[in-house]
């Protein structure tokens, strides 16, 4: 069997990484051929791996990119795709966020996997949604509204045969009226343990000798947010916290020795030797403080996929949750609140963590690919 894996082409390492740990962990060692689609970069590492892919260049001109030319961006990716199906011949499709693959795999008779994450549906409690919010996949930098041809990906989601939910159904939880709720598969986080080098460990010790005395906590944006937290970072270093972070802010020479750096962190271990962790509520970061059993506060990003997971969370008691700045002025008070009640013990229920994260052991050791398949060759 030929299996074809296409991430979002502008996703980073958030769209990539659930296909490759789904290729690593529960499709080696089945007969299958699965080759991936993507840009140069993430060839190398796949070489590395000895992990199929296509030779392909999977990624946009900047240009491209930069003019907003929507006809011609999803032109480009169709020519690319279109190339990677032709090489490859699969007989399954997985997608992760890639708005062209549903068209080709359509027009092949091609069945079709797709990663799919329940934000999109907004099912949460209408009191806490904002209608103003969009999809992540639809935030743009010159902060221009799409239309509605744009976001017809939203739809065709909905159309695969079988859908993966990376998560577990206490937290990603699919409406009650959802039609073929028998093609929905809940695999646990798709996300890696990953470890952390000899030299960053090494670093990352003589940070946390230098600041012994102190709280850690971890402030991260993932690789392809950009909500600026610059006073986060700055309002936890006046509180003498020390501060792990993957945003490269401007700081204070006063605070130099209390702020460890790094473009990229091993999650899973940062977040078990942290206090309390920040984030924008990505798909796969919010599973980490879970997993160690450790705080966290979300930061708004105006994205539903997001939030609504983010107000999800909170509701469980096991996360704190901050508005942007747009959707409520009163951010930074809330934010306040949000740190006085983490200092004193109350920002979540460890009971409801450790529950949450037994659940995450038991439906990633029960989650199955090979039934995926069959239900979608079916």
């Amino acid at each position: 069997m030929k299996i074809l894996s296409i991430p979002y082409i502008n996703g980073g390492l958030s769209h990539f990484l659930p296909l490759y740990v789904l290729n690593n962990k529960l499709i080696k060692g089945m007969e299958v051929t699965n080759s991936f689609l993507v840009n140069k970069g993430v060839q190398r590492f796949l070489e590395i791996k000895k992990i199929p892919f296509v030779s392909t260049n999977y990624m946009l001109d900047e240009r491209l990119i930069n003019n907003l030319d929507i006809a011609r961006i999803n032109q480009r990716i169709f020519e690319m795709e279109t190339e990677a199906f032709d090489i490859t011949k699969p007989d399954i499709v997985i997608e992760d966020g890639s708005f062209i693959t549903p068209i080709i795999a359509e027009q092949r008779s091609i069945p079709r996997i797709s990663i799919q994450r329940t934000g999109i549906f907004r099912s949460i409690d209408t009191k806490y949604r904002i209608s103003s919010h969009v999809h992540s996949m639809q935030q743009r930098k010159d902060k221009k509204k799409v239309n509605d041809s744009d976001i017809s990906f939203l739809e065709q989601y909905s159309n695969s045969k079988a859908k993966i939910i990376p998560g577990i159904p206490s937290i990603e939880c699919l409406p009650d009226n959802i039609k073929n709720k028998e093609s929905y598969f809940y695999s646990g986080p798709l996300i890696i343990k990953d470890k952390p080098s000899q030299n960053l460990l090494d670093r990352l010790n003589k940070f946390l000798d230098r600041n012994n005395k102190k709280r850690i906590v971890f402030i991260t944006t993932g690789t392809i947010d950009r909500t600026p937290i610059n006073q986060y970072i700055e309002y936890f270093l006046k509180k003498n916290y020390a501060v792990i972070t993957t945003c490269n802010c401007k700081i204070d020479e006063v605070y130099k020795e209390s702020v460890f750096y790094n473009q990229l962190l091993p999650l899973h271990h940062v977040c078990s030797i942290s206090s309390l962790v920040i984030h924008q509520c990505g798909s796969g970061m919010y599973h980490y403080p879970i997993m160690n059993k450790v705080p966290s506060i979300t930061v708004g990003t105006r994205c539903y996929d997001r939030e609504d997971i983010a107000q999800r969370l909170q509701n469980l008691k096991v996360s704190g949750h901050i508005p942007h700045p747009d959707d409520n002025a009163n951010y930074w008070n809330i934010f306040k609140e949000k740190v006085d009640k983490f200092e004193k013990n109350e920002l979540v229920d460890f009971n409801k963590l450790k529950e949450l994260k037994e659940e995450i052991n038991n439906t990633s050791l029960n989650f199955q690919i090979d039934k995926v398949i069959q239900f979608t060759l079916s």
